[in-house]
C-alpha cells in the first residue's frame, strides 16, 4: 500500500512541473503530436519553457522616403526606337536605342538597358557600334535607390548587315 502511495505522490508531484504530450506515428510515416492520449501514443513530459515578454516591442514605420518612394508609380516605359519588331539595315551595325518614360525620371532612380541578357548602359538612349546581324532583344528597366525594380519593359529587332 505504502509503495502505490508513494508512486501516486510520485506521479502527482511531477504533473505539477510539467505538460504531458502524446507522440504516435500514423499509416503513412507523420509524426502526429496531441494532448489525447492512445494506445500506440508514447507519452512525452515537457517541461514548462521560459519565455520572457519585451516590454517595448518596435513597430516598423517607414520612413518619410521610403513612403514616398513606395507610393509613386510610373505610368510607361517603352523601347521607342528601334521599334519592337523593325528591321535595321545597317552594314557597319551602327544601331541607337531610345526609350521614353512617363512621368520623367524621378530623383534617385535609374534607367538600366540591357541587350540580349547583357546590360549595355544606363539613361535613356545608347548608341551600339558593331552590333552582330539577326534578332536581338532589348529589356529596359527603371530601378530605386534599393535597387527594386519598378517598371520593365521589353522589344526586339533584327540587325540586317551584308555579308562580305
Amino acid at each position: 500500500m505504502q509503495l502505490i502511495i508513494s508512486l501516486l505522490l510520485v506521479v502527482f508531484v511531477g504533473c505539477l512541473g510539467a505538460e504531458t504530450v502524446y507522440k504516435s506515428v500514423d499509416e503513412d510515416g507523420n509524426i502526429i503530436f496531441t494532448d489525447k492520449p492512445s494506445e500506440e501514443a508514447e507519452e512525452i513530459k515537457i517541461e514548462k519553457l521560459e519565455t520572457i515578454e519585451n516590454p517595448n516591442p518596435a513597430k516598423y514605420k517607414p520612413s518619410p522616403k521610403q513612403a514616398e518612394e513606395s507610393a509613386f508609380q510610373y505610368e510607361s516605359l517603352t523601347v521607342s526606337s528601334p521599334e519592337n519588331g523593325a528591321g535595321i539595315r545597317s552594314n557597319n551595325g551602327n544601331v541607337s536605342i531610345s526609350l521614353s518614360l512617363e512621368p520623367a525620371l524621378q530623383t534617385g532612380h535609374k534607367i538600366i538597358i540591357s541587350m540580349d541578357g547583357k546590360e549595355i548602359g544606363s539613361g535613356s538612349s545608347v548608341s551600339l557600334q558593331n552590333v552582330d546581324r539577326g534578332t536581338h532583344s532589348i529589356s529596359a528597366s527603371v530601378i530605386d535607390g534599393s535597387g527594386k525594380k519598378l517598371i520593365s519593359t521589353s522589344s526586339s529587332f533584327s540587325l540586317l548587315r551584308a555579308t562580305k
